[in-house]
């Protein structure tokens, strides 16, 4: 029977590969835009991790800087024994320590070291607008990172060379595995013979 010309419509088999091609025209799109969602979210994360390594380094420094100003000043005498002693020895323990500001502190001075040991030295972001945006000030909000310093002296250096190791380590999303950055240094008696 031939469809007269006021019946015209579509079949079945046309309605089905016009909503598959339209299906197949919406969903790679919005794959490939969700793709890059979580690719732009986790470069993001690495990019933040790389910063908070590199300023937890930048602190170690800070903190032998301001014990030779000490020297200069008279009111330490031992600047040196005083970093890798006493004052930092947290730090050169196996678990680490954790560096930051003293928030309001108008002379940008440090706390003493954080023990990641019994901590988990997690940052937080400081919602009072603080002196650093990441703290380890638990009334901030919670963040995925965790910063942990190591330092040591190679063998034979104790009294001149410090090797400095900021750690950052984060969990993204449902990721299983714990992704981490380091930054390096190297800090030096310079001064104190």
């Amino acid at each position: 029977m031939i469809p007269s010309p006021s019946q015209s419509g579509f079949s079945l088999v046309e309605t089905l590969v016009a909503i598959t091609v339209l299906l197949l025209v919406i969903v790679g799109p919005m794959s490939i835009s969700s793709s890059v969602a979580r690719s732009t979210s986790y470069s993001s994360e690495q990019v933040v991790a790389f910063f908070l390594a590199q300023e937890g380094a930048e602190l170690a420094q800070k903190a032998r800087d301001d014990l030779q100003l000490q020297f200069f000043d008279g009111t330490n005498l031992t600047p040196w024994a005083t970093f890798t002693g006493t004052t930092y020895a947290k730090c050169f323990e196996p678990t680490g320590c954790g560096l930051q500001l003293i928030d309001g502190d108008a002379d940008g001075r440090l706390e003493p070291p954080e023990d990641c040991g019994s901590a988990s030295c997690r940052l937080f972001i400081d919602s009072n607008g603080g002196r650093a945006r990441y703290s380890y000030t638990t009334t901030g909000t919670t963040t995925p990172f965790t910063r942990e310093i190591f330092m040591s002296s190679p063998a034979g250096a104790v009294d001149r060379e410090v090797e400095v190791t900021s750690r950052v380590s984060w969990q993204t999303g449902n990721q299983r595995r714990i992704q981490s950055v380091e930054a390096k240094t190297y800090l030096f008696n310079v001064y104190e013979r």
